[in-house]
């Protein structure tokens, strides 16, 4: 975790050696300073989050896009006592409070389908997912399949543009179109937002092996197409894609 509770501040560790308490599980924490990596804290008894994991400079960037009061929330199923920790929780107290999940590693379908499931009782949902190397060959495969010279479709004042995923192993995106929740990809300087099943039928959908994307920028509450918060995934149908795009 980035942040804790420290002397009645919410702040990032600022030296070696540095302790407090987690407010979520009353845990002992201690500051970590990596040399390449960013400040963090560290349960000694282990994160009271089974899903946190690693974080470096893309989550950090991340979030201090949002207030501080909005980074990593706790949040407690008061039927079963499950905790999770929402990477940004964001419209607090209104009807469109929403959890933003920041994904850089890899994420089995379980684990995906958990958070959803366990995020999803209260709040909207949004998957941010980095594409994060051009030379892997995920980064590739994501990167030839941008095409949004064919057959852009307007819809509700966006311009999806329906594409061909080009990868030989389909599991990345056919995992991502399964989705419960909004996806949005962080690739080469733009936010990409997979269509959910709702909007490829709007757009003519189900593809077969073609896929739909619609371009937004800055704001992720403002880059939603006018989908509800239970829609689904990158179009419809296997090697199908709707996204759009715009610079960040």
């Amino acid at each position: 975790m980035l942040y804790a509770w420290v002397d009645g501040e919410k702040r990032a560790p600022l030296a070696k050696g540095e302790r407090t308490t987690c407010r979520d599980c009353g845990g002992l924490l201690s500051a970590v300073m990596p040399v390449e990596n960013v400040p963090h804290w560290r349960h000694k008894a282990g994160d009271c989050d089974p899903w946190s994991e690693p974080e470096g400079p893309w989550h950090l960037g991340w979030k201090e896009r949002f207030d501080l009061s909005r980074r990593e929330i706790g949040l407690v199923d008061g039927a079963t006592g499950e905790r999770h920790r929402a990477d940004v929780l964001y419209g607090a107290g209104t009807p469109k409070v929403t959890v933003l999940e920041l994904q850089h590693s890899s994420i089995s379908e379980d684990e995906r389908t958990s958070r959803e499931t366990f995020y999803r009782q209260e709040h909207r949902m949004f998957w941010l997912v980095h594409i994060h190397s051009d030379d892997s060959f995920l980064g590739h495969n994501f990167g030839i399949s941008m095409d949004f010279g064919k057959r852009p479709v307007e819809l509700d004042g966006k311009t999806f543009s329906v594409m061909r995923w080009m990868g030989r192993s389909v599991q990345f995106i056919e995992k991502w179109k399964r989705a419960n929740a909004h996806v949005f990809f962080d690739f080469g300087g733009h936010i990409l937002y997979l269509a959910s099943e709702t909007v490829a039928q709007r757009l003519g959908g189900p593809f077969q092996r073609e896929s739909s994307r619609c371009a937004s920028s800055r704001a992720m509450n403002s880059s939603v197409p006018s989908t509800g918060p239970t829609d689904r995934g990158w179009g419809h149908g296997r090697h199908s894609t709707v996204v759009g795009t715009s610079a960040v």
